[in-house]
């Protein structure tokens, strides 16, 4: 380990702290990523200065990789909070490990056929990790808008900003970005005891959140619940429906309404409500708490359930889908239906 790392982590913390304010005031010496944006604080312009905590953030940082604070004030980069390492300091260090790491390219940008894959190889173990990047995997991740060719036959990449006018990383550097993806994913896998897990800067988007391949597509549902909600004959068969849709998980905002609504109808089917009496064996005590809570609901001296009143001014289609929205609700909280 270098001399630099060892005095430094004997350092104290007040001690690395005065470090970095000192390091902090070269300036143009510092690299951008760790600066301050300027500020207006009380009417008053603070101009754009390197941060103290940021250079603290990346000492610390490489420190706990082996590295010497110069070395990691040029290595290493903070976006949005988090330290993330260039992919070329990630292949140094597996390699430094004791690891190996290979990088094989095989056609070109312009033939439309270019491809990149990483292979590491443990030194402990002799396990295996590769990786493959291509232009065509950065345009289902979002990193190339198009690949395609020109008027002269020759593939071209196109990677832009909002505007148009300026080219991102992936236009500029077609053949090199696919490298330092795919070594970054080798390096993650494969060697998260060199790396600590850290990402690499390239892999961060501008909101601190490592790029990836974008989610599947969403996956077509098992049964049409719709369908078997309008066919349940019976508040039971209605439950059974609705018990498999939360434990495949497919359940929606749309599907829970249908499902209120159907429960709405078979409650009207099967109940005699507007003051008449009520069949009482099925009734679900819930629903009957919270219309006891209401005054909605008329029983005699020893407690037997007579009738249930609809509020004035309501239609019985909205009681009845207002009790059972309670009624679903109740069952979310009791664990019985999964709301999602």
């Amino acid at each position: 380990m270098s001399t630099a790392v060892v005095a430094y982590e004997a350092a104290g913390l007040n001690d690395r702290m005065k470090y970095a304010q000192t390091l902090a005031a070269a300036g143009d010496l510092i690299p951008k990523g760790l600066w301050n944006n300027a500020t207006n604080v009380n009417g008053t312009l603070v101009p754009a200065a390197p941060s103290p905590g940021k250079v603290l953030l990346v000492m610390e940082t490489g420190a706990m990789l082996g590295l010497a604070p110069a070395a990691a004030l040029q290595s290493i980069d903070v976006v949005e909070g988090r330290a993330t390492l260039s992919a070329r300091l990630m292949g140094a260090l597996i390699r430094k490990a004791g690891h190996k790491l290979e990088v094989a390219k095989t056609g070109t940008i312009a033939g439309g056929d270019y491809s990149v894959t990483v292979t590491g190889t443990r030194s402990d173990d002799g396990t295996v990790f590769t990786s493959t990047w291509d232009i065509p995997r950065a345009i289902r991740a979002q990193l190339v808008q198009s690949y395609t060719k020109n008027a002269d036959g020759v593939w071209q990449v196109r990677a832009r900003n909002k505007e148009g006018s300026v080219a991102k990383p992936w236009e500029a550097y077609a053949e090199l970005m696919p490298v330092w993806r795919a070594m970054s994913e080798v390096g993650r896998e494969g060697f998260a005891d060199v790396l600590f897990g850290l990402y690499s800067t390239e892999e961060m988007s501008d909101g601190g959140i490592p790029i990836s391949d974008p989610p599947p597509a969403p996956v077509e549902p098992t049964e049409d619940w719709q369908k078997l909600f309008d066919a349940a004959k019976t508040r039971g068969e209605l439950d059974e429906v609705a018990a498999r849709l939360a434990e495949k998980g497919e359940g929606t905002d749309k599907l829970r309404a249908a499902f209120m609504a159907r429960a709405g109808v078979l409650a009207r089917e099967a109940n005699v409500v507007d003051a008449e009496i009520v069949d009482e064996p099925n009734r679900d005590p819930r629903v009957d708490q919270l219309l006891e809570e209401q005054g909605n609901i008329i029983r005699d001296d020893d407690g037997k359930l007579l009738a249930t009143n609809v509020p004035d001014g309501m239609a019985d289609e909205e009681y009845f889908e207002s009790q059972e929205a309670a009624r679903f609700d109740a069952a979310v909280a009791a664990g019985e239906v999964d709301r999602d």
